[in-house]
Formats: structure tokens, C-alpha cells, sequence
């Protein structure tokens, strides 16, 4: 007997009327003892009516469209199951790759399993801007995988529910979610996967990209601040110090103002990152620390 029945699956849908149908027409076949959610975002075509014709899947709709992040925050809140991953409705994913990823997170009592796409279909400008990203996270020493932004993934329903405030409407929860699980330590794997051929039209756009870079630095300062204000502090510290002790020794006039000011604007936001780390991880440990909000009952495994 499969243990399937432990898992929920969340897809999270906005106009995906020409690749919803195939999409759970596999997952249902192949998944049959799973919990498959729908979250309609909104969709103004048969979204909606394709979905509700499987008659094991539960459909959510939004009255308007909220968001990708909204739509997977909808479908984790009604999740019933001890496991809940994330699946795309463009049938970008493979089910495979999913069996897999749910036999890894139980095999080594795993929270996470995060997809990486091995084939990733990009035009140049969400290339050359996914690698900003990824160059930027590298600058903080953020060890998020290659591909921030898989939809493919999977947690235990206990531990994601409880920071799903964090989660952002837009297309930024895969980034979240990522940095989440590393930042907090959590033991997560990275599980490459390999993408199908996407049915429709990608709904991410320029703007999405310009949201992402701004989301991952607020993020830093969210999971890290220290990497922002002490590294700025000490490095407005060094430039201080050397261009005082250069202008004392060459100028014989003492240690200039400039360069005092320098080091005590360095010293101040050296504190501050020391103040805002406190205030992080506090705030963090008492999001962990949350009465769980999904209590999995046989019963509900079973149906």
C-alpha cells in the first residue's frame, strides 16, 4: 500500500483552461489516495469548470485574482494532510519527479524537498535576470540551490503552516519559502527535476522579475540583517580608519573629522545590524513556536 494518502497536493491556477485537464488527469491516476486542491485565482475562462470535472478534486476560488503566493497560501490553509507540495497547473511538472521528491522527504525525515529544474526555458531577459538573482544571493552567502524559483516542491504541512504570513501574494513565494528553509535551518533537500513542455502563456512578466530582486533583499533583512548593516558597518569602518590614518600621517594634522565621522557611521550601523538580528530572530522563534494549525486526524488521512 502507497502512503499517498499522507499527502496534499496544492495547484494553483490563473487561466489554465488548455493545461489544467491533462494535469490532473495524471495526478489522479498516478496519485489516486492523494488530497489534489485547486485554488482558482480568478480565472475569466473554464479554469474552474476543467478542474471541478475531476470529481476527487477540491476546488477553491477566489472571487478576483489575487496571486500565485495568495493561491498557495488558499490551498495550505484547507490542507489536510501530513505533506504538502506545490504543482503547477501549465504541465511544466512531472509526476514522477513528485513520487520521487515525497519518497525523499519521508525516506530521511526531511521538512523540504525543493525542486531544481535540470532544463530551464527562459527567453535571454529572465535568464540574464535570474542570474542577477542568483549572484546577488551568492553576495550574502545565501545557499538557496540554482533555481530559486522552482514551483515544484514539497513540506511537512506542520512547519510551512506555521510562516505562511510571510508569504507573499505575488510570484516571490518560492523564493520565500526557499530562503525560509534555509535560513532557519531546517533539513531540506534539493531534488533536480526535469520540466515538460509548458501548455499556454507564462504569466510572468518584467515587473515580476523587479518584484523578486527587491523581495530577496528584503528577505536578507528579514532572515539576515547582519550580512546587510554589519558588513556595511565594517567595511565604512576600514575606509574610515584608512583614509584617517593616511591623511594623520601624510599631512601631520591629526585625525580628520571626515574620517571620524566615517568610522562612527560604520560603528552605528554595525549596532544596528546587531539590533535588528535580535529582533528577527525573536520574531522568527515565535513564528516556530506557533500552535500548529493543521492537525492531520486519521480519519481525514484515510478519505
Amino acid at each position: 500500500m502507497s502512503n499517498y494518502h499522507l499527502l496534499t497536493v496544492i495547484i494553483p491556477a490563473f487561466n489554465e483552461e488548455e493545461g489544467i485537464g491533462k494535469v490532473l488527469a495524471q495526478l489522479t491516476s498516478e496519485l489516486p489516495e492523494a488530497q489534489v486542491i485547486v485554488v482558482d485565482d480568478g480565472s475569466t475562462d473554464r479554469t474552474a469548470a476543467e478542474a471541478s470535472g475531476h470529481s476527487s478534486v477540491r476546488v477553491i476560488r477566489h472571487a478576483f485574482n489575487r496571486g500565485y503566493g495568495a493561491s498557495l497560501r488558499t490551498g495550505m490553509e484547507t490542507a489536510e494532510r501530513e505533506y504538502v507540495a506545490w504543482f503547477d497547473a501549465d504541465n511544466e511538472h512531472r509526476t514522477t519527479d513528485l513520487q520521487s521528491m515525497f519518497e525523499l522527504i519521508r525516506r530521511d525525515r526531511l521538512v523540504a524537498v525543493i525542486g531544481q529544474r535540470e532544463n530551464q526555458s527562459v527567453s535571454i531577459v529572465r535568464a540574464a535576470g535570474k542570474l542577477f538573482i542568483r549572484s546577488l544571493g551568492r553576495t550574502f552567502d545565501l545557499k538557496v540551490g540554482s533555481d530559486l524559483n522552482c514551483g515544484l516542491r514539497i513540506f511537512r504541512t506542520e512547519v510551512i503552516t506555521r510562516y505562511l504570513s510571510l508569504l507573499p501574494d505575488r510570484y516571490s513565494a518560492s523564493l520565500t519559502t526557499t530562503m525560509l528553509m534555509v535560513e532557519r535551518h531546517y533539513p531540506i533537500a534539493f531534488f533536480r527535476v526535469r520540466t515538460a513542455k509548458r501548455i499556454g502563456v507564462s504569466k510572468v512578466r518584467l515587473k515580476d522579475g523587479l518584484s523578486a530582486i527587491s523581495k530577496l533583499i528584503r528577505l536578507i533583512m528579514l532572515f539576515a540583517p547582519m550580512r546587510i548593516f554589519f558588513r556595511l558597518g565594517v567595511l565604512l569602518i576600514v575606509i574610515g580608519l584608512t583614509y584617517g590614518t593616511y591623511i594623520a600621517i601624510t599631512e601631520h594634522l591629526g585625525f580628520p573629522i571626515a574620517g571620524m565621522l566615517v568610522v562612527l557611521f560604520g560603528g552605528l550601523l554595525s549596532m544596528l545590524g546587531l539590533v535588528a538580528d535580535q529582533i528577527s530572530q525573536f520574531w522568527l522563534s515565535q513564528l516556530a513556536a506557533r500552535p500548529l494549525q493543521h492537525r492531520v486526524s486519521p480519519d481525514k488521512q484515510a478519505d
